[in-house]
């Protein structure tokens, strides 16, 4: 079964046992948003990530603080959620927008999502879960590389209970007026909890059969019924648009940016340039500077210059909670003697990992001293000169391709290591002739494959396409790997 997280919940560390200043909050939101952004996998599909940025900043623009900073990122993730910080940095699952159909239901998510943050519900929230929770939840997700999912079980220790229904139903309010000002019909969000009501039912059908124990879904919407009463009424107070279907869903922009979007697990292939080095056990890569060989020495790797004029080794430590910088001071030169102040110190950030580098005296000159934290390890590199008649042009440009393999190291999916296809959402007009059983097994899609297409395009659990009609397909598909 997918496994819906609530990750809604991660607010329950700022909120403590009453009202936190707004300040505050917005400083925990920037730290927690700085550790998603570090340990969990982000969408790289340009065409998509920009879409849904866009959607997000014109509901921005017709909130009741139009004037604020808003953040909007895709998580690369096949489960169905969406959530909102403090400070205003919104998250959608990719696993979420694949079941949408429209872009005004992907506005309906974002606007939800925007009002709970313009109502101020992250401070107003009285249930809290203790820090210490909050920390083994945030390192679950660093260490799963890659895998979201597989931090469930913190996740659901550390946050108990969500905003609460009168607080989503302001949301949903919220939520409808901006869609309204926006120029979608608020019908949308109503659109939106049908269709996870529907997936919410076949989950639990596929559970029956495959003998396995259903988990409550406590994530976006789940608070409302199906047919929920009070949630009809707050968007009907939203106002009604003219009957132009075209203009107030757009449905053409959304299936051009989802076309070719993953479905499901993300996976890669295993296929590796040569020019990279790449540690399948700890899941990371470098790329390997001209003239240069990387090999694995003892927990670690090992590089060297060909003509010997230079070497770097990579080791892996247990990180601590300290910064990087304090890592290197505290950890790697506090107890060696005549060393000053870290040289030219700088924090190094690159594939949303944090880290900090400097020089130390070495043999023959300043030795490069670099840590990056990955998940619960501290990667540290040390690179030195070999050759101590090299030029000081020499030596800068030795240090410089150390730098280079150093700002190289970049996380790896454990997914794509495992070398398998993944899935892409397509669009097909539909025929005469054509229903969702015939689809499914064209496709191979497995035993509930007619179910899920009829979920994802709003058909569950019967009826067909009409002819001319676009529809969502689930193609298996190569995805390339890149340095």
């Amino acid at each position: 079964m997918r496994r819906f997280l609530n990750f809604s919940l991660l607010f329950l560390l700022f909120a403590g046992h009453g009202a936190v200043a707004e300040s505050a909050l917005e400083k925990e939101g920037h730290k927690a948003y700085e550790e998603i952004l570090q340990g969990a996998p982000i969408y790289q599909d340009e065409k998509l990530v920009n879409y849904v940025k866009a959607l997000g900043q014109k509901i921005v623009a017709v909130s009741s603080k139009p004037d604020a900073e808003f953040t909007f990122d895709v998580i690369d993730d096949e489960t169905i959620n969406a959530f909102a910080l403090p400070g205003g940095y919104i998250f959608i699952h990719r696993g979420l927008i694949g079941y949408l159909n429209s872009e005004a239901e992907l506005a309906a998510v974002l606007a939800h999502e925007v009002a709970h943050v313009t109502r101020r519900h992250h401070s107003r929230q009285r249930n809290a879960a203790a820090g210490s929770q909050f920390a083994a939840a945030v390192l679950g997700i660093l260490t799963r590389s890659g895998d979201v999912a597989e931090a469930g079980a913190l996740w659901g220790q550390a946050v108990v209970s969500g905003f609460g229904r009168e607080m989503e139903l302001e949301a949903d309010e919220s939520g409808a007026d901006y869609l309204y000002k926006a120029g979608y019909d608020p019908q949308a969000m109503i659109d939106v909890v049908a269709l996870l009501k529907d997936n919410e039912r076949l989950q639990k059908k596929k559970d029956k059969v495959r003998g396995k124990k259903t988990r409550n879904y406590h994530g976006l919407f789940a608070t409302h019924p199906r047919n929920d009463k009070r949630l009809r009424e707050v968007i009907a107070r939203a106002g009604q648009l003219p009957e132009q279907p075209d203009a107030e869903l757009n449905v053409t922009p959304f299936r051009i940016a989802t076309d070719g979007m993953i479905w499901g697990k993300h996976y890669g292939s295993r296929a590796v340039p040569e020019n990279i080095y790449q540690d399948e056990k700890r899941a990371f890569r470098v790329t390997i500077p001209p003239g240069w060989a990387f090999t694995a020495a003892g927990t670690g790797i090992e590089g060297k210059k060909e003509d010997e004029s230079a070497r770097m080794t990579v080791m892996v430590k247990a990180r601590t909670l300290e910064s990087p910088s304090d890592y290197i001071k505290n950890q790697l030169i506090k107890n060696q003697r005549n060393i000053p102040l870290l040289k030219k110190s700088e924090p190094l950030r690159q594939n949303r990992l944090q880290g900090h580098t400097g020089m130390v005296p070495g043999n023959h000159g300043d030795k490069r001293l670099a840590v990056i934290y990955y998940g619960r390890n501290a990667y540290i590199f040390e690179g030195e000169i070999l050759d101590a008649g090299a030029s000081k042009k020499d030596v800068a440009a030795l240090d410089d391709e150390m730098m280079a393999a150093i700002r190289s190291f970049r996380p790896v999916s454990k997914r794509a290591l495992a070398g398998r296809q993944s899935r892409t959402i397509r669009y097909v007009k539909a025929t005469s002739t054509t229903t969702f059983a015939r689809l499914a097994q064209y496709l191979k899609l497995g035993q509930f494959g007619e179910e899920d297409l009829r979920v994802i395009n709003g058909y569950y659990p019967r009826g067909e396409p009409k002819p001319g009609e676009w529809i969502k397909i689930i193609k298996k598909q190569a995805v390339p790997a890149g340095p």
